[in-house]
């Protein structure tokens, strides 16, 4: 249980940070009114509650429109979801279409790179065992 919270809690704070850098890069047409932190948090978790349950219902009924775009339209539908949530909160507003769209792809990149790093585990080398090739040029951590 402990570690479902751990999870969505870091799943809600690497959401609110990709929308926070998200909105900070296209200021031109994603705005976010003060407090902004609040603000992405709420983003971030309407976000994952959207994409857990909303989502996959679209693409459920969009499959052959996804196959014939071999997959771009799923971009689409994450706009609309992002286009949904300008909708339902007062805080956050994106200015057309094309906005949610170039919004949702950074968004998407830099969730997954942050999550990424949660699977990027330490393991210990110990000098005392050698590989077959005898290499001294790592430490005796590596990153794998």
């Amino acid at each position: 249980m402990i570690q479902k919270v751990k999870y969505y809690l870091v799943k809600l704070l690497v959401t609110s940070f990709a929308v926070l850098f998200s909105a900070w890069v296209l200021k031109k047409g994603i705005h976010i009114e003060e407090p902004r932190i609040y603000t992405a948090i709420i983003v971030g978790l309407t976000l994952i509650l959207l994409n857990t349950f909303l989502k996959p219902f679209l693409v459920v009924f969009t499959i052959p429109l996804t196959l014939f775009s071999f997959g771009f339209f799923l971009l689409i539908i994450n706009a609309l979801v992002i286009k949904f949530i300008d909708y339902l909160l007062a805080g956050f507003t994106v200015d057309s279409f094309m906005w949610a769209l170039l919004f949702g792809l950074i968004v998407s990149f830099i969730t997954s790179v942050l999550e990424g790093f949660r699977n990027v585990k330490i393991i210990r080398h110990s000098p005392d065992f050698p590989d077959k090739d005898e290499d001294d040029d790592f430490t005796p951590y590596e990153e794998v």
